[in-house]
């Protein structure tokens, strides 16, 4: 080592004795920023200005935060996102979403990622055991080459809530396998990691390893001995124990011209003593936790201490075990209350006496600055968990060095950014009284749902909104705690929670109820408990009332999840203030919307009941028969319940089905269901006994509870244990299902299986499918990705579903005859034939066909022969039924033709405006005569038009009727018409277009090399490769001298002509 660098190092340790360590790691560093290189045979390391950091600290974004961060999202985010959707969002994840009002398959990826990260904090706050996927044994033995590591990775991914995707399994294993090539790590390892500031990562020690440190030489530093004083001095200063090892640790620093800084020398020790190979159950647990993070398993962190779990869970441990001792030191030492500075507070205890009693002094000396320290760190250890500090580093934030009053501050700001991603990704405006409403409304329903019961029947109070009903029972709730008198709470529970006292005080409940000749049902039960703490009169009457209440505010509960209450709030809803019982009704009605809608419930069922080999075929009839019922029943919205209790017909399971099988058949409500109803003069007349209303409500209730709780495992049950279940209650029926066992789950796994392979299956989708989402503006969804990816690989197969000439389930039976089929078929053909002439009427048969499809989707479902991938075809419909028309608004059209006697999807697009050249782009494909794409550009002086197929007998008859199709799209004699005509065999109808890519199709003019110079000036080229804006509009046009308006009717008559000739061609 030269002689002025040995001096620099000396100058920069006589600073620091007995200085602030930070100041003296910065001298050093500042001195150690002069030019050098480490020589490693072919490597040259330059090391210029490099600023020394703690490697723990250095910021490395995972793509979900780099995603998160940008300003917006195109094609190449809103693929990253889905990628990082499908790798780390696992079926506990799906699962809870559901329990949280979103759908894992047409919920936008933004959101889903934002709900599941806090899904995710919450089952790790719980420590609940998430059941993860059942890996195929043999099939991860074969990828892993051993039976054990299959285990330690199943289980790795298990505990970290991963979901067991191929790519997670390869680059879990790739890094494993890399990880455990590394050895102890070599003097050169080690420079090369401090000198490039390389945090502990597989990838990062591999490089040091097997490249960074080849001829790597150590350096002597003559007369260290004269260093010696100053280093004992620094590591005093720094607070670190003065002996042999530390000693040699800082002079190995100094020879290998690393700066010697508290963050370097820690950093050393724990890269020299850092145990490698590692073992490989710990291994596998850094791996999932570096794909939770959104990192690659390369990017895992294998010093222990490193990790941002790691560093979570150690500032959790220091604030958990901080005492009164610890927080005096800090205030004492005039420091801020920091994490760092609680755990330096922690290693000095009795190590000095004079400290100490500085410490004591401080009680009284700085009392109130110590009270106010000491509330602060209250305040935090009830909000900084592990979890929490988690989060709070997953955001870059410094939970170490932050005062701690920031830090609860912060995480507040992130429950508030949460309620904001949620808001803004449904369309909500997200001000600050929006995103407070949110959470007030969020805490509001959860601390609710733990006040006395009791609070329901307090004389006169006003408990019928969400905000009255918290008021009232946070004051009964602080004053029966301060009483020390136990209680039951809002939200019902296992009845086993009750303690001694509440079932002494009510131990003649059910001497009540049989002197009233009620059944002691729990619900009974509960609502004489409510009366009669409150001292109301325990009447029939008053239990079906109080019963009528708690319902109520039970089904709050269930309804009041993150997705409808921001829907609400979008709606300018304030869920606190609105009674309790309208909110329900308005909630329920957001939940078909924005969660699981009705048709993927019953697909649920149906994959439940396919997968349950105890029921015969006969008895699939019959359960798929009492699930439509009871959601008919359920979606009358208590007209079926009212019309028994209007008729003071028996409440029973059999009337009421019976009632809605009427009222199916008929379209209005048939009274007369039973023989046992009796007579009755006015079957018309309303429910006018305030008591029926109640009745009915309750009842109606009851039944949507039992539509819940409904799977074939359990509807099985009833039947088996109740034979005469028909006999029921809606509110009876509803507790057995609840009563039984869940014997579904191994069928409801499976399904959510098959959801998260629609979610992989997206990630993988091409980058044209997601330019296609970006230049739409259609949602992110997995759904609309596969939706699309479908309509790009088959074109017709929509418009031949919907007219029944393709299916899913050929065995299925048909509700509509074909001659009705054909009869709608020809009708809605005939009326986009005649509305291609203007936009107007376009959009207009748009929307029949809409109505027309939903028709006939609700016919095929109704079928008894219905299974589950009918339904989800039917959904997959759905969605590309309304990509087709948010691209209809665009200009861009699928109009069925009948080609042959085949439907045939042509998609036509219109490009105009003032400063764009007007252009028409034909697309189809049709059996007889394959794929056929046309443009046209409509200019001043005439028409162009080309015309590519991939079949060269179709591209000769197109050609000889070029006279005739010249004539049909000429809006007046004598304008000019220039049509071309080539051959592609490799056409590519989804690229031809621009709609879906802005790539170009490579198209041959057969013996026409005039044609090849000519496409160059025509759209054909044009189209696909000119710039686009959000609308679907070209800004090319704007570049050019001379504009020409083109009028919209003369770029629609292009479009009717050339499909009228198309038509009359085949």
């Amino acid at each position: 080592m030269r002689v002025e660098q040995q001096n620099q190092i000396l100058e920069a340790l006589q600073q620091a004795a007995g200085k602030d360590v930070k100041t003296a790691s910065g001298i050093v560093a500042e001195k150690a920023k002069t030019t050098k290189s480490v020589s490693d045979r072919q490597t040259s390391i330059q090391m210029k200005d490099t600023t020394y950091l703690n490697p723990a600290r250095e910021e490395k974004k995972s793509i979900a935060e780099k995603i998160e961060e940008s300003s917006g999202m195109d094609a190449f985010d809103r693929k990253n996102q889905m990628a990082v959707l499908s790798n780390t969002t696992s079926e506990e994840d799906y699962a809870k979403m559901q329990e949280e009002g979103f759908s894992l398959d047409s919920t936008d990826s933004h959101t889903i990622i934002t709900v599941t990260d806090k899904i995710k904090m919450q089952l790790a706050k719980a420590g609940k055991e998430v059941f993860g996927d059942d890996l195929d044994a043999a099939e991860l033995e074969a990828m892993t080459g051993s039976v054990a590591l299959a285990n330690q990775l199943e289980q790795a991914f298990k505990e970290a809530d991963l979901p067991a995707t191929d790519e997670n399994i390869a680059t879990s294993i790739e890094a494993f396998e890399q990880l455990q090539m590394l050895q102890p790590m070599t003097d050169g390892a080690i420079k090369y990691m401090l000198d490039n500031q390389l945090q502990p990562t597989i990838e990062n020690l591999y490089m040091a390893q097997f490249s960074g440190s080849a001829g790597y030489t150590g350096q002597t530093v003559e007369d260290m001995e004269q260093l010696s004083g100053q280093i004992q001095n620094m590591l005093s200063s720094m607070g670190l124990p003065v002996n042999e090892n530390t000693m040699a640790d800082c002079q190995w620093l100094i020879q290998n011209d690393v700066p010697l800084t508290e963050e370097n020398l820690t950093y050393y020790e724990d890269l020299k003593t850092l145990e490698l190979p590692a073992d490989p159950s710990q291994a596998m647990g850094q791996i999932a936790d570096a794909i939770t993070q959104g990192n690659m398993p390369k990017d895992a962190m294998v010093a222990e201490g490193y990790s941002l779990r790691d560093q979570a869970q150690n500032a959790a441990d220091v604030i958990e075990n901080a005492t009164d001792e610890d927080v005096a030191y800090v205030v004492n030492n005039g420091m801020e209350l920091t994490v760092d500075n609680l755990a330096k507070a922690a290693e000095n205890r009795g190590k000095d006496a004079e400290s100490d009693s500085q410490n004591q002094k401080a009680y009284t000396d700085k009392g109130l600055e110590l009270l106010t320290a000491k509330r602060q760190l209250e305040e935090v250890r009830l909000a900084m968990s592990a979890e929490a500090n988690y989060a709070l580093l997953k955001k870059g934030i410094s939970i170490d060095t932050e005062p701690l009053v920031k830090l609860v501050d912060e995480l507040k700001n992130m429950e508030n950014q949460y309620y904001t991603n949620l808001l803004e990704a449904q369309g909500a405006d997200a001000t600050p009284e929006n995103v407070a409403l949110f959470a007030e409304t969020t805490e509001k329903v959860a601390q609710l749902g733990q006040v006395p019961a009791y609070v329901l029947g307090i004389p006169e109070a006003d408990v019928s909104t969400i905000d009255g009903a918290y008021e009232q029972g946070m004051q009964m709730k602080s004053a029966l705690e301060k009483a020390g008198v136990q209680y039951e709470t809002l939200m019902t529970a296992p009845r086993t929670d009750m303690g001694d006292s509440i079932q002494k005080a009510f131990r003649n409940v059910d001497d009540i109820l049989n002197d009233l000749g009620v059944e002691a049902t729990e619900e009974n039960r509960r609502a004489v408990r409510i009366l009669g703490y409150n001292g109301i009169e325990i009447t029939e009457d008053s239990i079906i009332q109080m019963k009528a209440a708690d319902e109520e505010v039970q089904r709050m509960f269930k309804n009041m999840t993150p997705a409808v209450v921001t829907q609400l709030i979008k709606q300018g809803i304030n869920p606190l203030e609105m009674k309790i019982s309208d909110l329900n009704r308005v909630a329920e009605q957001v939940r078909s919307e924005v969660g699981k809608d009705d048709n993927q419930k019953f697909s649920e069922y149906l994959y439940k009941l396919e997968k349950n080999n105890q029921i015969t075929e006969e008895e699939r009839n019959s359960y798929i028969g009492i699930y439509r019922l009871i959601h008919q029943v359920e979606q009358t919205d208590g007209a079926a319940i009212g019309a028994l209790v209007n008729q003071g017909a028996e409440m029973t399971m059999k009337n009421l089905l019976t009632a809605v099988r009427s009222t199916h058949k008929t379209n209005r409500m048939d009274i007369s269901v039973d023989n046992d109803y009796g007579e009755t003069e006015d079957q018309t007349a309303s429910i006018n006994s305030i008591t029926d209303q109640i009745e009915t409500a309750y009842q109606t209730n009851c039944i949507k509870d039992a539509a819940d709780l409904l799977t074939p495992g359990r509807l099985q049950q009833v039947f088996d244990k109740y034979p005469d279940w028909q006999n029921m209650t809606p509110e009876e029926f509803a507790r057995a299902l609840a009563e039984t066992a869940d014997t579904d789950a191994a069928a409801e796994r499976e399904y959510l299986q098959e959801q998260m392979q629609m979610v992989q299956e997206a990630a993988s989708a091409s980058d044209e499918i997601y330019r296609m989402l970006e230049q739409f503006d259609l949602p992110n969804t997995a759904m609309n990705v596969n939706a699309i990816q479908s309509m790009m690989a088959n074109r017709n197969q929509l418009f031949r579903q919907i007219f029944g000439e393709e299916s899913t389930n050929p065995d299925r039976e048909r509700k509509i005859t074909t001659e009705d089929i054909e009869a709608i078929k020809e009708s809605i053909i005939e009326d986009f034939g005649e509305a291609v002439s203007e936009p107007e009427a376009l959009a207009e048969v748009q929307e029949t066909l809409g109505t027309v499809a939903e028709n006939v989707m609700k016919t095929m479902i109704s079928s008894d022969e219905v299974t589950s991938i009918d339904v989800r075809e039917m959904r997959l419909m759905q969605a590309k039924l309304s990509i087709n028309q948010t691209l209809a608004k665009k200009e861009q059209y699928s109009i069925p033709v009948l080609v042959g006697d085949k439907v045939t999807n042509v998609s036509l697009k219109i490009v105009r405006g003032v400063e764009t050249k007007g252009i028409v782009d034909i697309m189809l494909e049709s059996e007889m005569s394959g794929k056929i794409a046309a443009t046209f550009q409509a200019k001043e002086e005439g028409i162009s038009g080309l015309v590519v197929t991939d079949k060269q007998e179709t591209r000769d008859l197109l050609a000889d009727q070029m006279g005739f199709l010249a004539s049909a799209i000429q809006e007046s004699d004598g304008e000019q018409v220039d049509l071309r005509f080539a051959i592609e065999k490799n056409l590519d109808l989804n690229h031809f277009s621009g709609v879906a890519s802005g790539k170009s199709g490579n198209v041959t003019f057969a013996g026409d090399p005039a044609a090849s110079a000519k496409f160059q000036q025509f759209h054909g080229t044009a189209s696909t490769k000119e710039a686009v804006d959000k609308e679907g509009q070209s800004t090319e046009g704007k570049k050019e001298d001379s504009v020409y308006k083109v009028q919209t009717a003369r770029l629609y008559h292009i479009a009717e002509a050339f499909l009228k000739t198309i038509r009359e061609f085949e």
